[in-house]
């Protein structure tokens, strides 16, 4: 065996005893504390968990920028075409009015939007095996283009 071989090996020797960063798939079975099934032999308990923050409720500060009408192409926003929508309504009004326009900078959004039971979740195994990032979720192929009010 060639001294470079010899190298190669012993390189790979030590990436395979510290555990290096690995990602896999998991499903969220519980969200208040958080568990998270990845096989038959590991469900992963809150205190193994970290959480991309956007998984989690948090705030964002977003500037709105709206025309009336306004029609995106399907490649600008995703699956199809669609028109943009809004409405406003004075109390004691009976009808409601689109905007022509409307513009709000630095508002604050809240997302609410947290992991639920049957939310399908990507992470990433820290080095060391002990700690896990829970990065995003996922859908599966078939599921790409649906949405809940499709459902």
């Amino acid at each position: 065996m060639s001294l470079v071989d010899m190298m190669k090996e012993a390189a790979l020797d030590v990436i395979g005893t510290t555990n290096p960063v690995t990602w896999t798939y998991g499903t969220v079975v519980k969200s208040k504390p958080l568990e998270i099934y990845v096989h038959a032999k590991l469900t992963l308990l809150e205190e193994f968990l970290d959480v991309a923050e956007s998984l989690t409720r948090h705030d964002r500060i977003v500037s709105i920028d709206y025309e009336y009408p306004k029609e995106w192409e399907k490649n600008d926003i995703g699956d199809e075409p669609k028109n943009a929508v809004s409405s406003r309504r004075d109390i004691g009004s009976a009808e409601t009015v689109p905007y022509e326009e409307f513009k709000m900078k630095y508002a604050k959004l809240t997302f609410e939007d947290g992991l639920k039971i049957n939310d399908k979740v990507i992470l990433v195994r820290m080095q060391g095996g002990r700690k896990f990032l829970v990065a995003d979720r996922y859908k599966e192929g078939k599921d790409i283009w649906s949405y809940p009010s499709e459902k």
